[in-house]
């Protein structure tokens, strides 16, 4: 699960456009427990990437922000136990599904038999 968190900011790090002159960034605050199964950690740059993350043997929650190329600031909150992974962004940046669509013909008798 922390691969896939890690592999998902990389790749977020990876698309970023780089700048002429690269910039550095400086390490405000790291903190980082292990205890058996159980791990925190929370991180913040500088450049405004704040990543705290918490699990244990029941899942994985994270909030991961960072600024956009576009300079908005893109919050992102994981979820992750024994039912899956639910993302969701506070700050609206991922895609949401369309509403239904009405049929426009009634369902046939014989789809509706068990």
């Amino acid at each position: 699960m922390k691969t896939a968190v890690f592999v998902a900011l990389l790749a977020l790090a990876a698309a970023a456009p780089r700048p002429d002159k690269p910039e550095s960034a400086e390490l405000l605050h790291d903190e980082r427990e292990q205890e058996g199964a159980s791990y925190s950690t929370n991180v913040e740059i500088d450049n405004g990437i704040l990543i705290a993350e918490s699990g244990d043997d029941d899942g994985v929650q994270g909030t991961y922000v960072f600024t956009a190329p576009n300079g908005e600031t893109v919050e992102m909150r994981l979820v992750a136990n024994e039912n899956g992974a639910v993302f969701e962004s506070p700050s609206g940046h991922l895609p949401v599904a369309p509403l239904p669509v009405q049929a426009i013909h009634p369902i046939p008798e014989h789809a509706l038999e068990a």
